[in-house]
This record gives C-alpha cells, structure tokens and sequence, in this order.
C-alpha cells in the first residue's frame, strides 16, 4: 500500500479518515481490521470504478502472496461493518469474475490543520473534531458559470465550528463571525465569477519510444531483470562481444565479463540471481551461468558442437537450449533441456531442419521456437516435453524468428521478416489478433518483455548502428497526461486542434481541454460534483459532459471556454454517457425506465424521444447521421453469459445487427470518421484491449495489447489516430496512437 494521503473520505453516514486510519459513523469509531480498512481506502479512492482482485491483492499484500479467500474474508468483514446487503449494494458492489466497485457518493477534502480524530465523551461516545479553513471551500466552489450558490447554513457551520475545549462563545460573537463569512465568501464568490480558470504550465506530450543505448557500437539481445530495475544486454564496445548490465532508464552501464572470446545472448534467471550467456571463450560456442554481478562464471555445456540461445524455466529447475550436437549437418540445430547445472541434457525437438530459439511459457508448460521444416522460417508451440508442436505463423509465407511469451502468457512477441526488414509483431497466445509493432525502415529484433507485460525492449540499427530501445507493447505511443491524477474520457474537438477529457488532478472529476499534443491544459469545470464524458458539438462551440452532484448523474451543455453550463436532463433516475448528433442534437443512456436505454433530445433538453427499447447503452451516431452504434448484450448464449457486445443500427431502429461476438465484454464504441470502421475495447480479467471492426462485422483488428486497461477509443477527425484512455503507467493517462 503507499503512504497515507491527508484526505478525508465522506459517504453519508460515514467519514474515513485516511492519514488516522480511522473510520467513523456518526462520530462513532467503526473497528476494522487493518487490512479490511486498507481494503475500504483502496475501494473509496477509486469510487464508481471497479478495482479488480489483482489490483486489490497488490495494494493490500503488497509484500504478501496470500490467496483471493483473503479478499473475500475482507470484502465480508467491510459490508458487515457497513451494513451493506450484497444483494442490493449501497457501498460495495460485486463484478463478478473482476471485482468491486464502490457505488456510494463519495465527498473527497484535505485535512488542513490536523485529521479527524475521535474525542471521547461520555460512554463510548465519540464526535469529529473538525477544522477546516475557509479557503478550502471558497477553492471547492471556485468557477465561472454556473454561478455558484451561497454558502449554505452547514458551509458556514463547518467554518466557524470550534473544539469543545474552547467552549461556548456568545450567541451574538457567533453571528457576527457568520455574517462577516459570508459577506466575505459571497465577496470571493463574485470575483472568482469573473475571473477565468487559470491554465496549467504546458506541458510537452512525450513518446513511448525511449532510446537506452547511444554509442558506435552493436548492442543487442536486451533481457530485463525480473524485478525490472535493470537491463542485461551484449555488445561490442569494447573490442569483442561482452555482456553488460545497465537500470532500466539506460544508466549506470556495467561491463560483468571480460575475455579475448564471443560472450552473447545472456538472461536472466527467474529469482534475478543469474544469467545465463553464450560464450566462445574455450573454442566453440558452450552455454554459461554467472551470478548477476557477474561473479562465478560456470561452463555449464560440454560437447564439441555449437550450444546456445540458452533460456530457464520459469521456475528455474531447467534451461531449454538449441544445439547441433548429435547431427551431421552443422545447420541442423534441435531443442535439448537440461537441468540448471548441466546435468541430463535431452532432445525434445529431433527434425532434419533448423530448430532453435527456445521460449518458456510463464506457467511452463509450453515452449516456443523457431523452426525452418516448411522451406520458411515459422514460430512453433509445443508441450514442455516436445510433444503436440503446431505451427503459431502458418498463414504466412516471410520468415518468422525470436518468439518471446508474454509474462501473463496472453501475448507472444516475435520478429517478421517485412520488405526485407525484420519488424516486431505480437499476437495473441493462440496465434490471432496480429499487430505490427514497429514499422520503419530499420531492422528490430530480439523483442523481449518487461516484468509487467506493458513493455518491449528490443534491438533495432534505426540510427545506423545497433541500439537498444523500448517502448510499449504497441510501439510508439504518444502520452499526452502525466501526472499522478486519473485523465479520462478524451475527445477530439471537430477541427483536430484540442481534445477535451476529465480529470481528478483538482479533487474532484472536472472537465478540462488541451491542445492534441498534450500542452496548454485548461479547467472548464469547477464545483462541488464529479464532471466526466465530455463530448464536443460538431461545430466546436459547446460541450455536453454527465455531472454528479448528491449521488444524481444529469446531462449539462456548456460552451467551449466553459461559461454558460445549463442542466439539460432532471430525473432520479442515471444519465450518462452523452454524444452529439451530427445535427446538433444529444443522444445519452438513461435507467430512467428501470434499465438502460438510449434516448435523444434537443440541445436544450427538450423533445426528449425514447430510442431503443431492449436495453442499450453507449450510443454514438455516425458522421453522416443515418446509423447508430451502441453497447447491449448478445442476442444469443456465447458460452455461459450473454456479455455485451457491439451492435449497429439505423436511427430509427431497424436493421439493427449484432457485429461482434466473442465471451468478452464490449464498451464504449466509436465511429470512424468515414464511417467504414468502430472502434472499441473488450475487458478480459481485469485487462482491457482496444479493437477495430469494419462496421459490417467484419476484418476485426486488436489495435492494443498490453496488460492494462485501454479504453475510451476516440478517433481523431482525420481518422489517423485514436485517443484513450489507459492505466499502464499506473494511474490513468491519456494516450495517442498513429492508426496510419
């Protein structure tokens, strides 16, 4: 778990108070365990998103393995203390084979002077004392239009409240405090209502693509350690192929051996204790093991052939190697595995072609390599014991070579031969979903993972010489946000120049734009409520965006510079997820009517028509106004769910057509510009992947694939990129992909 925050929770009737770590209900003192509280705080300050089990696990245990029984021991313990019934959620709601999500209102402010502490009374009551400057209200209510409300009678309570200890002053010396308050904070009020939100100092969006290694040498073969601090890689610098270590930001450069020979292709053990290397040093090429600072350099192959391209098992009892030993012809190499000091070598791949490139699967029950059998290098996968090999890249007549798996087993990594150059490619464990990593002009090879899946470190000669770069598993991204705030629900202004999102960076969700290079990032929105979905007109000149305020989430309208916000919708019931027609009318999601559905009103909120009627949600209209795309779940059983999934229909309802289909939830589709294609992401085990599917259902593209959530596509209006969305760096950022 990180260090406490100095944050006060509120969701009526209880405050959590986080740097005390104390939950209290009506001043009272509610006993939690430890965990069961860190538990609550993680659920509380990701409020209305679901935090899955993993996510959960690691910032409870974040030093222990324990099982999933012990969230569910915690989960329990919290909804008793809370009075809350799993069947009908008030505060913590269930997302089966995901998570929770906590559903209740949640009022987030800072403890200013000191934190809320119980102070006992009489019995075993307890009360909050609380302080509170008036300045932290008048920064909660500053903003432009709407204008904002007087302070109400408990504002100005909470500010003139005093500690008991300092007794009871006179009814008249109070109302004179209170009236001097607010003449001041109506004072402030109206200057902040004149006066417009600051923007933020620009800041530059960066690339994903970092470069690690800059000299005139050949450095190749990266491998990150498994605590992804650092980077062990081979290169001639020196003379003669040596293998050095460097952190994982390119510095601190270390050289672990030095010989007159060929030291090549090292890796990491699994506990990060060893490497494992090629070495020329006694004639031909043997397999050798070293500790991490390069001490204790073993021969662990004896044998007069070539032995090489060496890897462990993920639990380090075994290493997996390629060599032509018992063949006659020197370029018919086979897969042996031997124990990890040598011992018991045995051929598990035997074919009168190339076999090489071995690649352990995270769960170790597969491996990968690289075979030559069909006139044209393949990936292969076969069982740990060479059995039941099947060809990964059959469909696919240019060389394939470097497999790498994935840590979480979901993704393989490998080099294709493209137009004569070798590019980086990911697919999907069962061989599907192909995505072109790089695609230059240069030559990229030897891919490899970092620790957490979201990374590729790999060799490529893109500035002459052979360097060592990384970047995210999708190659060169662009990140827009950065900062330790969550940036969601991005949106392109019609004319490219600006793209609108929301973001916590102030306390609460609020609506902010920027220039589409990430620079000049303006606040639009300033109260006391949590402003998302933020979606631009199309003629730039207002924006719609969903508003919670009291737990009730309503469609508003402002202008683009953020004046003027007019309520639109007022029902108890949830309105969300609004969008604009390409004639200027907005389609939104309502449960109004007990469940889901798309409705469309005018601009002003009138003419409010019912659209779809089965349960829908989502909805986008096309650029030129005849179809509409949205979420709603599959018209048959895929397995045992009907998940949602994504449909395409007319405005008016008819030929609505179901163009995904797959045991995975769909969300948040959007519309090409030309309208040939939506794109979309699906949630996987607490991973979400962005996708691409023409708009009749076919050619279905993954565009990312990495380990996070990406969601939120949003395409550029040139259609060249895709915004969203994406936790990968940790905390949610805004992120920019090239499309073409």
């Amino acid at each position: 778990m990180s260090s406490p925050d100095n944050h006060f929770y509120e969701f009526d009737p209880f405050v959590l108070d986080a740097r005390s770590r104390i939950l209290l209900k009506g001043g009272a003192n509610v006993r939690l365990t430890p965990r069961a509280f860190e538990t609550l705080l993680v659920l509380v300050k990701h409020s209305a998103q679901v935090v899955d089990k993993e996510q959960l696990l690691k910032e409870v245990w974040p030093d222990v393995f324990v099982e999933e029984g012990s969230l569910s021991r915690n989960i329990h313990e919290l909804r008793k203390a809370l009075g809350d019934d799993p069947a009908e959620s008030r505060y913590i709601e269930t997302i089966p084979k995901r998570g929770y999500r906590f559903v209740a209102p949640v009022k987030v402010s800072m403890a200013e002077i000191g934190p809320i502490s119980p102070a006992p009374l009489e019995g075993d009551a307890t009360v909050i004392e609380k302080h509170t400057f008036a300045r932290v209200i008048t920064e909660e209510l500053q903003g432009t239009d709407p204008p904002a409300p007087a302070l109400s009678s408990s504002a100005v309570a909470e500010v003139t409240a005093l500690p008991p200890a300092l007794g009871r002053p006179h009814h008249k010396s109070v109302a004179v405090v209170a009236l001097l308050l607010l003449v001041a904070a109506i004072v402030v009020i109206a200057y902040l209502q004149r006066t417009h939100l600051a923007s933020t100092p620009m800041v530059l969006a960066k690339s994903t693509l970092v470069r690690l290694t800059n000299n005139n040498a050949t450095d190749t073969a990266p491998s990150w350690s498994p605590d992804g601090s650092k980077i062990v890689f081979a290169s001639n610098r020196d003379g003669k192929n040596e293998i050095y270590v460097m952190d994982a930001d390119g510095s601190n450069v270390r050289r672990l051996t030095s010989n007159r020979a060929e030291d090549i292709y090292p890796r990491w053990s699994p506990d990060g204790r060893k490497m494992l290397f090629t070495s020329e040093r006694d004639g031909n090429q043997e397999i050798y093991v070293m500790d991490a600072d390069g001490s204790n350099q073993t021969r662990l192959t004896r044998n007069s052939a070539i032995d090489g391209a060496a890897t462990w098992s993920p639990d380090g009892n075994k290493i997996a190697f390629a060599s032509n030993r018992d063949n006659s012809n020197p370029y018919n190499f086979d897969i042996y595995v031997m124990d990890a000091d040598g011992s018991n070598p045995k051929r598990i791949v035997d074919d009168p072609e190339y076999d090489a490139d071995p690649s352990w699967s995270p769960d170790g029950t597969k491996i990968l390599f690289v075979t030559g059998r069909n006139n044209n290098f393949d990936v292969y996968e076969m069982n740990a014991d060479g059995t039941e090999q099947r060809n990964m890249t059959a469909d696919n007549n240019r060389s394939d070579i470097w497999p790498s798996w994935s840590p979480d087993g979901n993704n393989i990594a490998f080099v294709r031969n493209t137009d004569g150059k070798e590019q980086i490619y990911v697919m999907d464990s069962s061989g599907g979903n192909l995505i072109r990593v790089t695609n230059n002009s240069a030559n990229n090879s030897t891919p490899m993972w970092s620790p957490d899946g979201s990374k590729l470190t790999f060799s490529t000669d893109r500035d002459g010489n052979v360097e060592i770069y990384v970047m995210s598993v999708e190659g060169d991204l662009t990140q827009l946000t950065n900062n330790l705030a969550d940036d969601l629900t991005p949106n392109w202004s019609p004319d490219g120049n600006k793209i609108a999102f929301s973001s916590n960076r102030a306390g609460k969700q609020h609506i902010y734009i920027m220039n589409a290079d990430g620079s000049a990032v303006s606040q639009l929105t300033n109260l006391l409520s949590d402003d998302t979905e933020p979606a631009w007109s199309p003629d730039g000149k207002r924006i719609a965006f969903a508003r919670s305020m009291d737990g009730n989430e309503e469609i508003y309208v402002m202008n683009a510079d953020g004046s003027g916000q007019t309520r639109l919708t007022e029902d108890p019931a949830t309105d969300m997820s609004p969008k604009w027609s390409p004639d200027g009318r907005i389609i939104f999601t309502s449960n109004r009517d007990g469940r889901n559905e798309i409705y469309v009103m005018g601009v002003d909120g009138s003419n409010l028509a019912k659209m779809t009627t089965n349960g829908a949600s989502q909805a986008a209209w096309s650029a030129d106004g005849k179809r509409v795309t949205f979420v709603r779940p599959s018209l048959e059983r895929i397995g045992e769910y009907f998940p949602l999934e994504i449909y395409v229909a007319d405005v008016d309802g008819s030929n609505m057509k179901m163009i995904t289909a797959s045991l995975w939830t769909k969300f948040f589709p959007c519309w090409s510009p030309d309208g040939a294609t939506i794109a979309f992401n699906d949630e996987k085990f607490g991973r979400g992947n962005l996708f691409q599917v023409d708009s009749d259902g076919r050619n279905l593209r993954r565009l990312s694939a990495g380990p996070k959530m990406d969601v939120r596509p949003a395409y550029s209006p040139d259609g060249s990129k895709l915004a969203f969305e994406s936790n990968r760096d940790g905390n949610v950022e805004i992120y920019v992909m090239n499309l073409r």
